[in-house]
């Protein structure tokens, strides 16, 4: 037992090692940000008299797994795949054993906790492949994330893809027991799939998984993502167009942005932004359809919680800033022996402001096509209001690591996340605070005081980016 639980430790921390940058800072904002909706819910429902122990229960156990899921899906995962390579399955002959174990035993736990904090076990088996597919995903399975969105949306689809005698055993209460009795077949082709044992097949494939694993690779600043899909192939010949553009007109600020490459530029997020609007629009029309009571109360039932992630999108909308500048410090060396880097002593100064003009825009961009989305499923006045507050807050957390001294370690750190966390649950307090003061809900409240306290934030980190030295090349003081 001793052994193996010393050699669970050692696979876990060589697995993170390579993804204890910016992705493990990414899982530090996802527990800031559930930390803070944890706060909400425990000052407004005591203020109110009405806290209810088991839903709270439910909710925070709900976000302890959401929060294990993806460090379980994009950390561990990824990780662990490139442990498990040839040679070190022959160095290392437990290793492929141990990593099944860790994975199993993962999917278990998160899958367990979701369905709790969801509070329907009739739901356990959707659950229980939803995990899977966003581990696969992690993996670098191709058809993994086709299975997310058929598995997600399957109590609408069958209403309308099937015929009328399939549709009640294929989406009614009979399809649980069906789906339960092939959770346990698929996990384990799952998880046999992410770590073969070996062979010509695994040769083959294991370059192609890697370089889609790399889409989630948190490690390695040489390392630049490639655009895949039709999504990605549209946001980079937009991009292509921006830079000839900017090429024409040689504006230093515009070439201090594209030294960072495509996935720092605000082209990056078209592709989001058109599929979220994509999405509201079809859920729309399919309200409007005679399906419309089967969708409705799907939608009815992710209400609270669906449009709710939408917010990680505003909160994660500034975190590629510092990741890109870590990665391509070649091209941020060879841009500064060019004209087209501009006079050095303004460096600073015109990144922090095309930094910060896109980051604001893509900001109010991104709420508003989350707003649009929650309008065009039929959200009420409250809850856009309520969405509203959540971006706002998101927004002033995400622009905390926006401008630093990048030339030393500027951008996100566990520090500086945990205290975004703090300063987001202080907040979202003092809303509560205030509207009861007022006899108000705290949502108007939570909209004002983080756009107070990011403008403060703001002008205090403008004022140290532009007394550091030149960030580029970015890291070279740490």
């Amino acid at each position: 037992m001793n052994a193996a639980l010393r050699d669970y430790r050692i696979i876990w921390r060589t697995a993170t090692a390579q993804e204890q940058g910016r992705t493990l800072r990414t899982m530090s904002l996802v527990a800031g940000a559930g930390g803070a909706c944890v706060a909400i819910l425990f000052a407004d429902g005591a203020l109110a008299g009405n806290l209810d122990g088991i839903d709270v229960l439910r909710f925070l156990v709900g976000v302890v797994a959401l929060w294990q899921l993806l460090v379980w899906a994009f950390v561990f995962v990824p990780g662990s795949i490139r442990m498990n390579s040839p040679v070190n399955a022959t160095l290392l002959p437990r290793q492929r054993r141990r990593l099944i174990q860790m994975t199993a035993a993962s999917w278990l736990c998160v899958t367990l906790g979701l369905a709790f904090g969801i509070g329907a076990w009739a739901a356990l088996p959707v659950v229980a492949l939803g995990t899977l597919g966003l581990a696969l995903l992690g993996g670098g399975n191709r058809l993994a994330p086709g299975l997310l969105v058929v598995g997600g949306n399957w109590a609408w689809l069958s209403q309308v893809l099937l015929p009328p005698a399939w549709q009640g055993v294929m989406a009614g209460s009979a399809a649980m027991p069906m789906l339960g009795v092939l959770t346990l077949p698929a996990a384990a082709w799952g998880v046999r799939w992410l770590y073969p044992a070996g062979g010509d097949a695994y040769l083959e494939r294991r370059a192609t998984q890697l370089k889609r694993v790399s889409n989630f690779d948190q490690c390695g600043a040489d390392k630049q993502p490639v655009p895949e899909g039709m999504a990605g192939r549209g946001n980079r010949s937009l991009y292509l167009f921006a830079l000839r553009g900017d090429q024409r007109r040689a504006d230093p600020g515009a070439m201090l942005m594209h030294a960072l490459g495509p996935t720092a530029h605000w082209t990056t997020w078209t592709g989001a932004i058109v599929t979220m609007l994509l999405v509201g629009g079809a859920v729309r029309i399919a309200l409007a359809s005679t399906y419309g009571t089967a969708v409705q109360t799907l939608v009815d039932n992710t209400m609270g919680f669906g449009p709710a992630m939408l917010v990680l999108i505003v909160l994660f909308s500034t975190s590629q800033y510092g990741q890109q500048l870590r990665r391509t410090r070649g091209e941020q060396a060879l841009l500064r022996l060019t004209p087209l880097a501009g006079d050095t002593a303004l460096l600073n100064r015109r990144l922090a402001a095309r930094m910060l003009r896109q980051a604001l825009a893509i900001w109010a961009v991104l709420t508003v096509a989350v707003l649009a989305v929650l309008f065009l499923i039929g959200g009420s006045q409250a809850a856009l209001l309520r969405q509203l507050a959540m971006s706002s807050l998101a927004g002033q957390v995400a622009m905390m690591g926006l401008l630093g001294d990048y030339a030393g370690d500027g951008g996100w750190n566990l520090e500086l996340a945990l205290r975004a966390a703090a300063l987001a649950a202080v907040q979202a307090l003092a809303a509560v605070g205030v509207g009861a003061l007022t006899g108000t809900t705290p949502w108007p409240w939570l909209v004002a005081i983080p756009l107070v306290v990011c403008g403060g934030l703001l002008r205090r980190d403008w004022h140290r980016m532009l007394v550091a030295p030149p960030a580029f090349p970015a890291g070279r003081m740490a």
